[in-house]
């Protein structure tokens, strides 16, 4: 399993092209917030995992349903910079809102599109309120939290352009986990109207609870002790900041996987497409 230091040390370019997008401030920046957020999720007793697909391996625990299991996933293609911050800043913002004593946060497995079979069918949307509203949260608050822990005023990105929610009423299934059932719920790409129209309600609730009764800075300072207890832990000293941000990234080969993620080899992806308008900003200003 990669660590931190492999994943910033051994990617390839990126396609947002960071490298060549942000300054060498800015880079540094990047690398020093990967470490402080990467020092939090080891202080909350967390394993992040950086490598390229690891949220394969969550997937596979969240199938098995394994309340033990403390690994998170953070890195989503090979961006250092604007993706792995982002990624490394949602997941902090999931364990402050939620409870670092239990796996995942304490948010079930068998979530969003599904729910415990105990619930009944007219609470699934009272139900699923919670998960979503802590979605929206870890959403909205990326570029929030980027921007007040460590200055960072140019675009960081999550896996999506939008949260992961489970909405009620429409016709799209997922199989369950052991002990749930299946929730009929609105699926972004056949009906993205719907899906974006509520999404972008909840965000909006969220980011009002970023402005009010100084959730801001207890989240920013629950961070902050978590990575001060991470550091103190850290397996080996970590290269400086300044000098990973000057090194150049590796250039993609026409064979290799393709930098997005796909498993495809970059020839037959996004060389071939020539678009990249799966990693344009989130929209989480």
């Amino acid at each position: 399993m990669l660590t931190v230091v492999d994943a910033v040390t051994t990617h390839r370019a990126c396609p947002c092209d960071c490298f060549a997008n942000l300054s060498l401030a800015e880079r540094t920046t990047g690398i020093r917030a990967v470490y402080t957020l990467d020092d939090a999720l080891r202080g909350w007793g967390f394993t992040p995992i950086y490598d390229v697909h690891g949220d394969r391996l969550w997937r596979e625990a969240q199938q098995r349903n394994d309340d033990t299991y403390r690994a998170v996933a953070v890195r989503f293609g090979e961006c250092i910079y604007r993706r792995l911050v982002g990624s490394l800043l949602h997941e902090c913002i999931h364990a402050v809102c939620g409870d670092v004593t239990k796996a995942n946060y304490g948010v079930l497995f068998g979530l969003p599109y599904g729910v415990p079979t105990d619930v009944p069918e007219s609470d699934e949307e009272a139900y699923l309120d919670t998960f979503n509203f802590g979605e929206a949260r870890a959403w909205v608050g990326v570029w929030i939290l980027g921007r007040r822990m460590f200055g960072l005023d140019w675009d960081l990105r999550t896996a999506r352009d939008i949260g992961t929610y489970c909405f009620v009423g429409g016709n799209a299934l997922v199989p369950p986990v052991a002990g749930f059932r299946s929730v009929a719920h609105i699926d972004r790409q056949h009906h993205p109207e719907r899906y974006y129209a509520r999404g972008r309600k909840i965000e909006e609730r969220a980011r009002s609870w970023f402005l009010a009764d100084h959730n801001l800075d207890d989240v920013v300072r629950r961070i902050t002790e978590a990575a001060a207890i991470g550091e103190k832990k850290r397996p080996r000293k970590y290269p400086d900041p300044a000098a990973i941000a000057t090194a150049p990234p590796k250039k993609i080969g026409r064979n290799e996987p393709c930098v997005c993620g796909s498993a495809q080899k970059f020839k037959d992806c996004c060389a071939e497409r020539e678009t990249l308008a799966h990693f344009l900003p989130s929209i989480s200003r």
